[in-house]
């Protein structure tokens, strides 16, 4: 997908769920609930991720390459929470979505992921504005609706790629049956 494309759609899917620059400001009111418990999350996801071969057979490169990705994924929540949705936000987004097909990590997987890291956020924002539940559930509905948000732009990146690999084989295919016809 051409990043004018992505950012329309983009555009499209937070008209649709009713995101507002109000959820934008209660996402970036997020970063010092949640910053505490970014090494805790990290820990917890790749602690999960070793009870789930199938998922867990993407990581080629051994304790390196996790660190590597912890580092990643702390990334990638700071990212989430910063409040800035722009063009580059949401084509670092498509290339991790992307990188995620290109190892072969099934969707299923990597939508659990979010959701188990949904989970340990709402929790966390419900412990520490306890005493505020108003605004625990107006940044817990933020969170949820850009969380959902990242889901879809992953759900696109792994339509993309699996579309564009069945034009691949297709087209490798005719090309076979055409060399092959020709050699006969």
């Amino acid at each position: 997908m051409n990043p004018d494309q992505l950012i329309q759609r983009y555009q499209e899917l937070q008209k649709w769920i009713g995101w507002t620059p109000e959820d934008a400001e209660r996402a970036r009111s997020l970063t010092p609930v949640l910053e505490p418990i970014l090494p805790m999350l990290v820990e917890d996801f790749y602690a999960e991720l070793q009870h789930h071969p199938p998922a867990a057979r993407v990581i080629t490169g051994g304790e390196k390459q996790i660190e590597r990705l912890k580092l990643s994924l702390i990334g990638w929540v700071r990212d989430l929470l910063s409040g800035d949705y722009d063009r580059e936000y949401l084509l670092r987004r498509w290339r991790a979505g992307h990188r995620h097909v290109e190892i072969q990590l099934e969707q299923t997987f990597a939508n659990a992921a979010l959701g188990r890291l949904r989970r340990l956020m709402l929790e966390q924002i419900q412990k520490v504005w306890c005493d505020e539940p108003e605004r625990a559930i107006l940044a817990s509905r933020s969170l949820s609706m850009l969380l959902d948000l990242d889901l879809a732009i992953l759900g696109d990146a792994y339509h993309t790629e699996h579309m564009q690999r069945l034009q691949r084989q297709e087209r490798l295919a005719a090309i076979g049956q055409v060399a092959g016809g020709i050699a006969h």
